[in-house]
């Protein structure tokens, strides 16, 4: 039987469907919802995905919730890094150096995430389906109609708009005719999930000549393991030793301990194994990520290897430049014009990450002299203070963006209700006018027709507009 949350039959008609009810379809349904938006989420799968999936959430999506008041439920459940490893003990990237209120990364399975995400939805008003499968959409001037399979029947659900959020292999992206051409990375990985007695719960690595190990604790005991194993040896079930002979029809935990041992010379034996897996990284990136009433967002839009683990954070990045600008336009047509800014925003925004992706892929996984002269360099680089403090920033997702983000600031509060901070003023989702102590306002603020408060602080010396999502106007 498919699973309904919130509602107990499909609507006939919407403001907007959400297409995936991952975390960034549901995140992108909250921040709708926020605004007073008709909006529900299909999700073809009935229950819920328990596999975790993206681990790793980085200061700037920690910013994001705490923009609408939900951070401090993802800290209580996390367990927070205090740096990132890049294969040697003395050229970790360290998060102390950021410039945020939350100086850390935060492990939280992707699945606890997409619960966190679905009940602040809820709470929103937004609507959740799930086993609803959608199949077919036809767009016109006035709106989106959309084939959904749900409980053994087809039904027709007309939106005004369509957020594709369903993932790298996009059903919303492939029926709107959207290209996201696909590269494959030369470089095999492996990939562990399991309970390992691998130190102190904090990520590490280790680098040589036979390869790379990540270890990336989830803080309960169990760990992520990725390998970039230089040589990928073939693999045998029913052995502890890496074989050149013999390859198995899938690795498993006796194959993972050798090629473990190779890399970093010493034993770990792996426990209560979740997940094992042998892949090569691709990158996807949409030719577009508007088609007239069509939008895509989160992996259906670009996908990247997971090196840094950026992906779901560029996805939550993508709700959060979204939601605000989809709301605009369906309660005043001329502010169609936003979506296309959402677009262009976005897509340069992913290239960036991309780029950097890319880069760390080559990085750990290269198995040439060139790579391990690479390596050589950049661990000898790292350790210079501004170089460290640059790479912190663009790991966490506070540099390198087109967006110009502003840091949280105190408020001067003319009343105790009052907000304190400025992600405090954020969560009712509209703007921001932030005027200093003593100043003029920013003239732009005379143009803004979308709900905004004038807030003053002490902290900043210019004044500015501050757009839902945190960054510069």
């Amino acid at each position: 039987m498919s699973r309904m949350t919130g509602v107990r039959s499909l609507p006939d008609a919407l403001q907007v469907a959400v297409v995936g009810g991952g975390p960034v379809g549901l995140y992108v349904a909250g921040e709708l919802a926020l605004r007073g938006i008709n909006c529900a989420v299909f999700e073809r799968d009935e229950r819920a995905v328990r596999a975790t999936r993206a681990l790793v959430l980085h200061s700037r999506t920690l910013e994001f919730l705490d923009m609408r008041g939900m951070a401090d439920r993802f800290l209580d459940d996390g367990h927070r890094y205090r740096r990132y490893p890049l294969g040697a003990a003395r050229a970790d990237v360290s998060f102390s150096v950021l410039d945020s209120p939350f100086p850390n990364a935060l492990a939280l399975p992707q699945h606890r995430t997409t619960e966190l995400l679905e009940d602040h939805a809820l709470k929103n008003g937004a609507l959740v389906a799930r086993g609803a499968e959608v199949t077919a959409l036809r767009q016109d001037f006035t709106g989106v109609e959309l084939s959904v399979r749900h409980a053994g029947r087809t039904r027709r659900v007309r939106a005004d708009y369509i957020v594709g959020c369903d993932g790298a292999r996009s059903t919303v992206r492939r029926l709107t005719g959207v290209s996201a051409p696909r590269t494959v990375y030369p470089y095999d990985v492996v990939s562990i999930d399991a309970r390992a007695d691998a130190g102190p719960p904090q990520p590490w690595s280790r680098c040589g000549p036979d390869g790379m190990v990540l270890a990336l604790p989830f803080g309960d005991g169990r760990w992520r393991l990725v390998l970039y194993p230089y040589v990928l040896y073939p693999y045998d079930l029913s052995s502890r030793d890496l074989h050149r002979h013999g390859r198995a029809a899938a690795p498993g935990p006796a194959w993972a301990e050798a090629l473990l041992r190779r890399i970093t010379g010493h034993d770990l034996a792996l426990h209560d194994v979740e997940w094992l897996s042998a892949y090569r990284c691709e990158r996807r990136h949409a030719a577009a990520y508007r088609h007239h009433r069509v939008l895509l967002a989160g992996d259906a839009a670009h996908v990247h290897p997971p090196t840094g683990g950026q992906g779901l954070n560029t996805g939550i990045a993508d709700a959060m430049s979204l939601g605000w600008r989809l709301a605009a336009a369906l309660a005043e047509p001329r502010h169609d014009a936003l979506l296309d800014a959402y677009a262009r925003e976005r897509r340069c925004a992913a290239a960036r990450i991309m780029r950097l992706t890319g880069a760390m892929l080559h990085f750990n996984a290269l198995p040439s002299a060139w790579g391990h002269a690479l390596r050589a360099t950049v661990l000898t680089a790292v350790r210079l203070p501004p170089v460290h403090r640059y790479l912190a920033a663009r790991l966490a997702g506070l540099r390198g963006n087109p967006e110009r983000r502003v840091p949280d600031v105190p408020l001067l509060a003319p009343a105790t209700p009052a907000p304190h901070r400025l992600f405090e003023a954020l969560r009712s989702g509209g703007h921001v006018h932030l005027t200093p102590e003593c100043g003029t306002p920013d003239p732009r603020a005379a143009d803004v027709t979308l709900p905004m408060t004038t807030l003053r602080t002490a902290a900043r010396r210019r004044p500015c507009v501050v757009r839902p999502d945190g960054h510069m106007l």
